[in-house]
């Protein structure tokens, strides 16, 4: 998205993603990042540029070794829902992506 200064939105489309978003699976992602772990501190830091009133979130809990992965709304009581910890990086970064990419399909 950086590089070519595309929104998210138009590179899902390129990627034939939302005509083919039953078939992706968060499984399907977690093995594509084990190909390349690298990703997933690219996610990560993607995730923390965001600053949106309300999204998906993928944050660790340095304390316990946790990943976390949920949605975050400010206008809500509580901010944060749909929370799920994770023992590893790449199991949550692997969701959050689906989390994501789903919501970005579902608002077009």
């Amino acid at each position: 998205m950086h590089t070519e200064d595309k929104s998210p939105f138009a590179l899902l489309k390129e990627t034939g993603y939302f005509e083919l978003h039953d078939q992706v699976s968060a499984s399907d992602i977690r093995e594509a990042l084990t190909r390349d772990p690298a990703c997933v501190q690219e996610w990560m830091q993607y995730v923390d540029d965001l600053r949106c009133p309300s999204s998906w979130y993928f944050d660790v809990d340095d304390d316990d070794n946790q990943y976390e992965v949920g949605f975050f709304d400010i206008k809500a009581d509580p901010n944060r829902s749909n929370r799920v910890q994770y023992e590893n990086a790449t199991d949550a970064c692997a969701a959050y992506i689906k989390h994501e990419i789903e919501s970005i399909r579902t608002a077009k």
